[in-house]
Order: C-alpha cells, then sequence, then structure tokens
C-alpha cells in the first residue's frame, strides 16, 4: 500500500506505521526490562569476577519473583543468563548443602545462597580451576571464601536482587 494519493489512505498508512513502531517498542523495553530486572546481580558477579580473575564461571540461580522456575539469573558467562537450573542446584536450594563436580580440570561448586534468617534464597555456581598441587578442599575453601562474599552482599542490598 502507497501512502499517498487517496484522502483516506493516508491516515490509515500513518495508523499502520504508529502501530507498528509501538509494538517494536513494546518488544523493546520489554527486552531491556528483562536485561535489568538483574542488573544489580549481574553488576555483582562481574565485580566478584574481576577482582577474583581466577573464576571460571560465577552464577547466581534463583526463582525471579513472579515465576516458578529456577534459573540462572546472573553470570560472567552471558550466554548462560534465562538457562534453567541444573539438578545439583535444585538439590542444594533443598537441603542448604553444597554439591562439588568435577568437570575436566575444574571444580564446579554449588552453595546455597541465604537471607538473614537463614532460608535459602538462591544458589551460587562457582567453577574454579584445579591446579597441580591442590587439593579438592582447597579449592572448595577457596569457594566458600568467594560465596560469603556474595551472600553478604545480597544480604547487605536489603533483600534478594531477583
Amino acid at each position: 500500500m502507497r501512502c499517498s494519493g487517496m484522502h483516506g489512505v493516508l491516515p490509515l498508512c500513518l495508523f499502520t506505521i504508529l502501530v507498528i513502531f509501538s509494538l517494536y517498542w513494546i518488544s523493546d523495553t520489554t527486552e531491556a526490562s528483562e536485561e535489568g530486572r538483574f542488573a544489580q546481580a549481574q553488576a555483582l558477579v562481574e565485580r566478584i569476577v574481576s577482582t577474583h580473575p581466577e573464576i571460571v564461571r560465577l552464577s547466581i540461580h534463583a526463582v525471579p519473583a513472579g515465576e516458578k522456575q529456577n534459573r540462572i539469573i546472573a553470570c560472567n558467562i552471558k550466554e548462560k543468563i534465562g538457562m534453567p537450573s541444573d539438578p545439583e542446584d535444585l538439590e542444594v536450594m533443598r537441603g542448604k548443602r553444597i554439591v562439588v563436580l568435577k568437570k575436566g580440570t575444574n571444580l564446579d561448586v554449588t552453595l546455597p545462597i541465604l537471607d538473614r534468617s537463614g532460608r535459602p534464597i538462591g544458589t551460587a555456581g562457582v567453577t574454579l580451576p584445579l591446579r597441580r598441587g591442590q587439593s579438592e578442599e582447597q579449592v572448595v575453601e577457596r569457594v566458600r571464601f568467594i560465596a560469603r562474599f556474595l551472600n553478604s552482599a545480597i544480604q547487605d542490598a536489603g533483600g534478594p536482587l531477583w
């Protein structure tokens, strides 16, 4: 359809353009709000990774407000954000214990994120390299140190960042 000539066609063309622009704007802001929804959690992950360059992967898993599925809400590997949590993440959420998995030359450690009352509100997945001469226990202790900092920062924020 051309937007010139006929008297009734011009307003219809303008209306169509306005509707298309509005749909584009709504979808664009929806995507932006999803990115911004967990911006504080993502900034925290990026800050921790920048101060601990040995971290291979750091992710926060949680059930976002208004949702039912546990998923990655922040991670230094952007492609992982939004992916469903693995069974070990769900296991840690239920039991407040940690899970340690050896993945190649790395240790993947999942720990609970607790609110001030000790209730699990998420999990932290921290992957560190297992270097020659290091024991798994030493790596797990390093992960615990990183996770304590993450947990404290979340508690200091006054509540979950999701």
